[in-house]
């Protein structure tokens, strides 16, 4: 993109965002005067990402706020709404796993990814598998039901319980084993529990089996000794970490040349309750701060906060991001940073978690970036291609006889695979087994879509720089006619199974790279993916007739 001109940039604060040629946002910037701050991106100076992003950008366009405060906020949702290419990576920014509890008449308890402020929430959870053991040991103690509301209904009009209901890991509520204000006894009982009130249930039951024992009641003993241990399990995630029993968010960051490395601990009745960490790459890492705010907002959009947020680092618009989270929320939410007592002790608690997880990173740095980087080179330089392939499309076809053909389109973007730009097909132009008209079909069909110039969708609107094809010569020589027939100038190659000789167009031999070579790790990786992707829809089809 050639440097815009200074007159044509507005002088007043706000957002600016650069697309590339389909007019897909690329990056999203805030700035207190945008025309002071968007030149700065055509510096000679710059940093090798941000001659990346001016290389692919086409244009920049502009929203001006009234102040920065707006800008700030305008930025944040456009990110969330878009996710740029460029932008703040959150690498780990999947939803986190909660309990949750619903606010139905007989209300539910079961394992969620979605917060919903109708219901009761409780976590994050580290993992999907920790929620579950520890739901499934508290539901020993407090039997509330699990199910769906269709099997719920079900089981009421047939007036028979499930299995559950025989193995004890149900209360019946729908067949009236259970009065309602014993079932709503079991429901707050879970809710304290998850409060952080575990302590009062554990030695309740302690105290029971200690007189059990005392009574000489040993089988009653060993049952109490049982659900101590259910209840103790159950709580695996909530370690006791101070005496105040107070509720707080901590937040360490650490900040690197490169990224920041958060680690938040959720903090209630003086446990932790849950965790999140997040990575941000920064795409200017001069200006890390300003990213604090946009992640802090990330964080807290799904994992309620309490009426505290404690951080280890003094950024700008604390207040916007307080009042923010208030209105979001809906209560009095602060951040600070404290400087003595028991909330520095936690603070520094967290800091100390979050250099571990710098730790942690690093390491990854060395060998991630490195591999990937090393191993689009070593495919161009060992295969001869003109450019890095960054985009590469992997394709094939799986059937069983002549029915159920379906083929698989998996991309690859700077050697990461990429499952919302990945694309199945149904072969539809001809009848019978042809795996090599199979092929020439879907790449056919795909790069169609290249010509659409109304074209929306994103991933048919991108030109691959390599295509990858799973067979031999017949499936590469298939692909070719099509790329021949389009004339476009689209590498192309093939990667048969049996000795994983990568074949060319225009070599009559094919060509086997070092078994521990980067690159020849990286076509298997995509080669697979797109055979697993394509048996995957054969499958379905398959259980779909079958059903029928």
């Amino acid at each position: 993109m050639e440097k815009i001109n200074t007159k044509e940039i507005p002088n007043e604060p706000g957002i600016y965002v650069f697309k590339d040629k389909y007019e897909e946002p690329l990056y999203v910037g805030k700035a207190k005067n945008l025309r002071k701050r968007v030149p700065s991106y055509f510096s000679k100076q710059s940093s090798w990402k941000i001659k990346r992003l001016i290389l692919e950008a086409k244009e920049v366009s502009f929203v001006v706020a009234k102040n920065e405060a707006d800008a700030l906020l305008a930025e944040y949702s456009f990110i969330q709404e878009y996710k740029p290419k460029y932008n703040v990576q959150f690498k780990d920014d999947k939803s986190y796993p909660y309990i949750t509890l619903t606010n139905d008449e007989w209300p539910r308890a079961y394992i969620s990814r979605k917060i919903n402020s109708e219901n009761n929430n409780f976590g994050p959870f580290p993992f999907v598998g920790s929620a579950k053991r520890s739901l499934d040991h508290l539901i020993n103690i407090f039997p509330v039901r699990t199910c769906t509301d269709t099997v719920f209904k079900r089981h009421i009009k047939l007036n028979k319980a499930c299995l559950l209901y025989d193995i004890d890991k149900c209360s019946g509520p729908c067949i009236g084993a259970i009065d309602k204000n014993e079932y709503i006894d079991l429901t707050k009982n879970i809710t304290n529990f998850y409060s952080g009130k575990s302590d009062k249930f554990i030695n309740e039951k302690i105290s029971e089996m200690n007189l059990y024992s005392k009574n000489q009641e040993y089988e009653k003993a060993n049952e109490a000794k049982k659900l101590i241990e259910h209840l103790e399990n159950a709580r695996t995630t909530q370690t006791l970490l101070v005496e105040n029993k107070k509720s707080v968010d901590v937040l360490g960051i650490d900040i690197d040349n490169l990224d920041v490395v958060l680690s938040c601990l959720l903090i209630r009745n003086g446990r932790i309750i849950g965790e999140v960490k997040k990575i941000i790459e920064p795409l200017d890492s001069e200006k890390i701060n300003d990213y604090l705010p946009e992640v802090i907002l990330s964080i807290f959009s799904e994992n309620e906060p309490s009426v505290e947020i404690l951080v280890s680092h003094n950024f700008p618009y604390t207040d916007i991001i307080s009042n923010e989270l208030s209105n979001k929320w809906s209560k009095k939410i602060e951040v600070n940073i404290p400087k003595r007592g028991w909330k520095k002790d936690l603070l520094d608690t967290a800091i100390i978690d979050a250099k571990e997880l710098r730790r942690v990173v690093n390491f990854r740095r060395r060998t991630d970036l490195e591999f990937r980087s090393q191993s689009l080179e070593q495919l161009k330089n060992n295969l001869g291609l003109k450019n890095i392939p960054y985009r590469i499309e992997a394709y094939d076809i799986s059937n069983i006889g002549d029915k159920h053909r379906t083929g698989s389109m998996v991309v690859m973007e700077d050697g990461i695979c990429k499952p919302s730009m990945y694309r199945k097909f149904h072969i539809k132009s001809f009848k019978g087994q042809d795996d090599f008209k199979s092929m020439e079909e879907v790449i056919f069909r795909r790069l169609k879509r290249l010509n659409k110039k109304d074209e929306k969708d994103k991933s048919f609107k991108k030109l691959p720089d390599l295509i990858l094809v799973d067979g031999g010569k017949g499936q590469l020589s298939s692909a070719q006619s099509i790329i021949d027939h389009f004339q476009l100038d689209i590498e192309l190659i093939a990667l048969a199974k049996k000795e994983e000789e990568v074949f060319l167009p225009n070599r009559k031999s094919g060509y086997i790279l070092n078994k521990d070579s980067e690159a020849l790790y990286l076509l298997q990786n995509i080669r697979d993916e797109a055979h697993r992707f394509a048996l995957a829809e054969n499958r379905r089809l398959r259980l779909k007739d079958i059903s029928k």
